[in-house]
This record gives C-alpha cells, sequence and structure tokens, in this order.
C-alpha cells in the first residue's frame, strides 16, 4: 500500500510510519524543515518497506489543486493520513489546510482512504452513551481548547461531507475515517484499548495509537468515527469489534447537516 502522511514529524505519524514500513508499505512522509529530514529517513532502516520525503509548509498550500498537482499525482497514494498540528496556527492547520488536503485526497482517483488525527471533544454536543461525568469532561475540554475543538470539528465534519460526495461519485467505496484519540502519553503501548465509543476523556500511549490507525487502514471494512483511550481490549479485537456491531462514534451528531458542507 503507498500511504502519504502529511504532519510526517508528528510522533504519531512517526510511529505509524515505523509500523507502516514493518508491514512492507511505501510511505511518503510530509514535513516542514530540512532539519527533519534525516530523522524520517532513518525510519527505513532495515525495514521491509521503502520511505520518501516531501518537504512542503502546510502553511503554504494554495488551495486542492495546488495539492494534487504538487504532491498527490508524483506520489499517487492509495491513502492519505492528517497528522498535522499546531498550537501557534490552529485555524492555519488543523482546519484549513486539513480541508485544502481533504478536497484534494476524496477528489484524486488513486486514493481509497483517508484516515483523521482528531479527538474525542470534537463534536457539536455530549455523546448520547456519555454520562454526568463525561459531559462535564466534554464541556471542560471545548472550554479548555475551544479553538482546536472547533477546528478539528469542521475539519471531521468536512471529511464526512467530501467522502459521501466521493461516494456519490464513486461506487468503489471510499474509506473516512477519522481516529480520536483522547490525551497521549509516551510511555511504551500496552495493546490493549477501548476503541468507538469511549469515556470523553481519558489517556493512550502514542505507540497504541498508531497501531490502532495502521490496524484500521489495513481493512477494507472501516469507516467512521473512532474514540480511543486506553482499555483492555487486544487492538486486533477493538477494531473486529467496532467493524461487527457497527460502531461509529459519530452518532447523536446532525450527519445530514454535516453532508450540506461539502463543496
Amino acid at each position: 500500500m503507498r500511504v502519504l502522511i502529511f504532519g510526517g514529524n508528528g510522533r504519531v505519524a512517526k510511529a505509524m510510519t515505523s509500523l507502516m514500513l514493518a508491514r512492507s508499505w511505501k510511505v511518503t512522509s510530509v514535513i516542514r524543515s530540512p532539519s527533519q529530514k534525516k530523522s524520517i529517513q532513518s525510519l527505513g532502516d532495515n525495514q521491509k518497506g521503502t520511505i520518501d520525503v516531501i518537504m512542503h509548509d502546510l502553511k503554504d498550500l494554495k488551495d486542492s489543486d495546488d495539492v494534487r498537482q504538487r504532491i498527490l499525482d508524483k506520489c499517487r497514494p492509495d491513502c492519505v493520513v492528517f497528522a498535522a498540528g499546531s498550537f501557534s496556527d490552529v485555524y492555519g492547520i488543523d482546519r484549513d489546510a486539513a480541508k485544502i488536503i481533504i478536497k484534494a485526497a476524496t477528489s484524486h482517483p488513486t486514493v481509497r482512504k483517508f484516515l483523521l488525527i482528531s479527538f474525542p471533544a470534537s463534536r457539536r454536543k455530549p455523546a448520547p452513551w456519555w454520562d454526568s461525568r463525561d459531559v462535564k469532561d466534554y464541556t471542560s475540554e471545548k472550554n479548555s481548547y475551544p479553538d482546536i475543538a472547533d477546528a478539528k470539528l469542521q475539519s471531521d465534519e468536512y471529511l464526512v461531507a467530501m467522502s459521501r460526495k466521493r461516494k456519490l461519485q464513486d461506487s468503489s467505496g471510499f474509506q473516512a475515517i477519522s481516529l480520536r484519540p483522547s490525551w497521549l502519553l509516551t510511555s511504551p503501548g500496552t495493546g490493549r484499548v477501548h476503541l468507538g465509543k469511549t469515556r470523553a476523556l481519558g489517556q493512550i500511549p502514542i505507540q497504541d495509537v498508531a497501531a490502532v490507525a495502521v490496524g484500521l487502514l489495513s481493512r477494507e471494512d472501516t469507516h467512521g468515527w473512532y474514540d480511543l483511550v486506553q482499555g483492555n481490549d487486544r487492538i486486533d479485537e477493538a477494531i473486529d469489534k467496532a467493524v461487527r456491531d457497527g460502531i461509529n462514534s459519530i452518532d447523536g451528531e446532525n450527519v445530514e447537516e454535516m453532508y450540506k458542507v461539502a463543496d
């Protein structure tokens, strides 16, 4: 599989890259600075897959045509991952760059899958499976990081809308995945998670986030919103369960309204 990762120097992206290379996938990592190139290329040492690097600051993206012509047409990926984020330019990266890339990817003929890294508070109202403690945590998260919550939500909703537009035009079964891990830990992964309809707030090792993301991309039957925290299920079992039970954390949101933002 050919994978294109935006935000390739991020912790989740680098962990994903290593796991993808171990599966013999071909990875193209988009990074901002030349100083990051060597460490990204070193991820391919003694791996089965191959890695290429593209240097492009996401702040400089003009529009979806720019992304298609300068990046997508060159590497022709099967799937695209958006793992970028910026505390200093939240709307410029987490919303605007994400939406430009989503539009480009969902209209590109080689792209069959798109995975967006988001977070559980990215929703317009409390989830129907939450209790009062969860609602309090959700409200606190949104109030503490209002710009991040808003930017991520707009990107999540835009991916829903644009993937539906793609599916209406193309019956090949485009997979749009929003993976929504709670607070990230740098401790070693445990291989045990709760995936799907989780509590509003939790923790999860970066390595486990990466393993879940790669596991979701490796299948042809994954799509929708998946919240993610530490749990008791093995990662492969958690993904199997989410697929088997049709779990989608988008439940409770107004999906019909989301469809209207497609352009």
